[in-house]
């Protein structure tokens, strides 16, 4: 299946520092996005750290070798990033979110960890395709939606995985079959916490090229005051 990629990682407005770090391989068709956490030391280096291991990886996959095991993937980048981070930083480790997407043929496979997230947007429809794992999350789970007006605020942004925080990880996966015309967008949460999931479709379907809607997107989380890292990815499927 053809398609055409871009990617993006913007500082925002507020952080001092850039903690995102974005991944892509056309060889492969694996396309990633990672977002160090800001509340452990380290939080650049852990997201920097992934996407270096992500390219050492990718160097030994034969090209012809379609499929890439995401959860064994996930699990070995963990088991290093984990046991460096604890190494560098012996009381709290460090730790990162991590989103992986590979297309093989029509076939879109998906590996996810934290409160990053894969979107598809298929005619006038958007679908994420991940679940964050945060407690907000898990309260909305146990509670249902009304549990959003009661949470503290700081639950959207409280990680109950990540990468390089314990040995094994529960990874989630996905596997979506795709069609031509379908975008697919990665993204940290300083863009889909920022913006609304109706700004998003907005941008993605305009007929721009994926380097024109990671601009726009990216414009549009700054101009709503850019409170956290940016990072983008999308992938028009041709």
């Amino acid at each position: 299946m053809q398609l055409s990629s871009y990617g993006i990682t913007n500082q925002g407005k507020v952080r001092h520092t850039n903690e995102d770090a974005l991944f892509i391989d056309e060889a492969h068709q694996v396309y990633a996005v990672a977002d160090g956490l800001g509340g452990l030391p380290g939080g650049a280096q852990a997201s920097q750290r992934i996407v270096q291991l992500l390219e050492q990886t990718m160097k030994r996959v034969d090209s012809s070798q379609e499929r890439v095991d995401l959860t064994e993937l996930i699990n070995g980048i963990n088991e290093i990033v984990a046991k460096e981070g604890l190494e560098a930083h012996p009381f709290t480790g460090t730790g990162s979110t991590l989103t992986i997407g590979q297309i093989v043929g029509n076939q879109l496979l998906i590996g996810h960890i934290g409160d990053s997230a894969a979107y598809l947007l298929r005619g006038e429809d958007l679908e994420k395709l991940t679940i964050d794992h945060t407690m907000a999350q898990e309260l909305i789970n146990r509670q249902g939606e009304s549990a959003r007006a009661v949470m503290p605020p700081e639950y959207s942004h409280t990680l109950t995985r990540c990468v390089g925080q314990g040995k094994t990880l529960r990874v989630d996966n996905a596997r979506i079959t795709i069609e031509p015309g379908d975008r697919l967008l990665l993204c940290t949460d300083g863009l889909d916490k920022v913006i609304s999931s109706g700004a998003i479709k907005e941008a993605l379907a305009r007929k721009q090229s994926p380097e024109e809607a990671c601009h726009q997107l990216t414009q549009m989380a700054n101009d709503n005051e850019g409170p956290d890292n940016i990072t983008v990815i999308v992938i028009q499927i041709l």
